[in-house]
């Protein structure tokens, strides 16, 4: 089947006309309009596609660009149906090519759909290198797909759905934002807290920018988008070094109790994040250090393996690493810290729903994976480490992300700093 492509009028240059789609069929001769248009400049006669010249700049390439692969998508879907019916002893018709210009079509509109294209984005995320230079890792990518499910839940219940790039504006990041505080779930009716808010905004305007860098939208409003949290909105709780002692002895009731327990240990005196927990099979254990990529910022870290952890090391070495699950890990070390009596009240403040309360909660409930990263900076600091060392040891890469995950409070600090100098000799006892 030979199809040809024409413009309806080449008589004004600049002016767009639209793209018709003519061929033979059984003898007959069939002209449909593509519902494509293009500008007689750029159109090449020969070919029947787009000129892709170089002197064009990059948007106007980028438009051909998208012409010529709607033409070629047409050309495919056309060949693949004229097969279907051949086999049937049947041939294209004009309505039949209308109805598979308009499927492709629709299918088109619904990838032009500003939140569509957000999802391919994600879908695409572990593919694309960021402006960094570095790829997206899967655990990002969830994250991605969790705020980008708010946002797909909040725009189903707008008057008018979100209908381009340019509705990303001002009245959306306010009435957005005003959604999330108030939606409510769960039986209770809990409301989300200010940090699920501000990183769920954070991920949108992540997002945002990436289609900007992409070029799919020239709306840059994303960037005046405050998402910083108030400086003590973030408290976190760290395990002192006895605690940690307290739970490396909790009796478990299961292996698989065990494996994590022995895990938390270990990323307590080696500040590694569950990502990297879970690939320790794959580091290599030379000479009282442990070397790995970490699987979040690709960077090689060399950790030495202090003598608190030394034969959970050496017994694992053996039979190999537990490669454990973190959700279930996260609920396991909390059934374990409580089990050991790390049930410390805890006070600290909630922002839930717009509203701040003070609620006070047993220690072991806070605790998760990530606890453990943040006790081995703070309690390697506190024994005097340098910080340039701490900080090569958990791949921190400056001192304000560094002393985001310092804990100890500075009455904690000046007692260890007394200690320290009392050793050192260098006031009197």
């Amino acid at each position: 089947m030979k199809i040809r492509f024409n413009l309806k009028q080449v008589s004004e240059k600049n002016k767009l006309t639209q793209i018709m789609l003519v061929t033979t069929i059984n003898k007959r001769r069939i002209r449909v309009y593509t519902k494509l248009r293009v500008e007689p400049q750029y159109w090449n006669h020969e070919i029947y596609r787009c000129y892709q010249n170089g002197g064009l700049n990059i948007r106007e390439r980028l438009r051909l660009k998208y012409i010529n692969e709607q033409i070629d998508n047409l050309v495919t879907s056309l060949c693949e149906m004229d097969e279907q019916l051949a086999m049937k002893g049947e041939y294209l018709s004009a309505a039949v090519v209308r109805q598979i210009i308009d499927k492709n079509q629709q299918k088109e509109q619904l990838l032009q759909n500003p939140i569509a294209c957000l999802r391919r984005l994600v879908g695409e995320y572990e593919k694309n290198v960021n402006r960094k230079g570095k790829r997206g890792i899967e655990s990002t990518k969830a994250t991605y797909l969790t705020a980008l499910g708010r946002l797909e839940d909040y725009d189903k219940q707008r008057k008018v759905p979100i209908g381009s790039f340019d509705d990303f504006n001002k009245k959306f990041f306010v009435d957005f934002t005003n959604y999330l505080y108030e939606y409510s779930y769960g039986k209770t009716g809990k409301h989300y807290t200010q940090n699920t808010i501000i990183n769920t905004l954070k991920v949108i305007k992540n997002l945002l920018h990436r289609a900007y860098d992409s070029e799919m939208t020239t709306n840059n409003y994303f960037l005046k988008v405050q998402t910083t949290l108030p400086a003590d909105s973030s408290e976190q709780i760290y395990l002192q070094e006895k605690e940690i002692q307290k739970l490396s002895l909790a009796k478990t009731e299961s292996d698989q109790e065990r494996e994590v327990r022995d895990a938390f240990i270990i990323a307590c005196y080696t500040a590694l994040r569950i990502s990297d927990i879970q690939q320790l099979n794959k580091a290599t254990v030379r000479k009282g250090v442990i070397s790995l990529y970490q699987k979040k910022t690709k960077e090689l870290v060399e950790i030495p393996i202090l003598k608190e952890i030394a034969p959970l090391i050496e017994h694992y070495q053996q039979i190999g690493f537990p490669v454990i699950n973190k959700v279930k890990a996260n609920k396991i070390i909390k059934v374990l810290a409580a089990r050991c009596g790390i049930n410390e009240a805890v006070s600290r403040k909630e922002y839930r729903g717009g509203e701040t309360t003070i609620v006070t909660i047993p220690k072991y409930e806070l605790i998760s994976f990530h606890t453990a990263r943040r006790s081995c900076v703070t309690n390697l600091y506190k024994r005097g480490y340098p910080i340039n060392y701490v900080m090569s040891l958990s791949g921190h890469r400056s001192f304000q992300a560094f002393q985001r995950y310092m804990r100890a409070s500075s009455k904690e600090l000046m007692t260890d700093f007394v200690r320290l100098l009392k050793k050192e000799k260098a006031i009197l006892a």
